[in-house]
């Protein structure tokens, strides 16, 4: 019967990294980095977006008539977008008064939050359209959308 040998190596090494030298600047440099990258990303997304979203909620607001709710929602969820936009501007401009930074940090949220809830409103009734044509056209009008969205 043979034996077997297994030859573990791994166990003879040390790791050693007492030679390295924690350097706080490193980290501080990194991060700076990225951030400047990150504030660039934003002002392009704000450049490209804003003027866009604009654009968007003037055509969506051209096609309302009165059959259709569908653009009431859009526009809602462009304007949810628009708030995000302009709370994102605060972000990179830094302001000195933290407070000013919280506040703007809350409407964003509430400006996300909007977004995904129009968001489900969109989704919603496209599943509407789809799955309960007859009852949806003859139940949905601007007028109860309206009176929906006001409680």
């Amino acid at each position: 019967m043979e034996d077997s040998f297994i030859n573990i190596t791994s166990q003879n090494r040390s790791y050693d990294d007492s030679d390295y030298v924690y350097d706080e600047y490193d980290y501080h440099d990194y991060y700076d980095k990225e951030q400047k990258i990150m504030d660039v990303v934003k002002c392009i997304i704000i450049c490209i977006g804003l003027p866009l979203i604009l654009v968007a909620i003037h055509g969506v607001c051209s096609l309302v008539r009165n059959d259709h709710v569908a653009p009431i929602y859009i526009i809602n969820l462009l304007i949810s977008d628009l708030i995000q936009l302009c709370c994102m501007i605060v972000e990179v401009v830094l302001p000195e008064d933290s407070i000013i930074t919280t506040i703007f940090r809350i409407i964003y949220l509430c400006g996300l939050t909007a977004s995904v809830g129009f968001m489900m409103c969109v989704a919603l009734e496209r599943y509407l359209v789809i799955a309960w044509p007859l009852w949806y056209r003859f139940r949905r009008t601007i007028k109860t959308s309206v009176v929906d969205g006001q409680r």
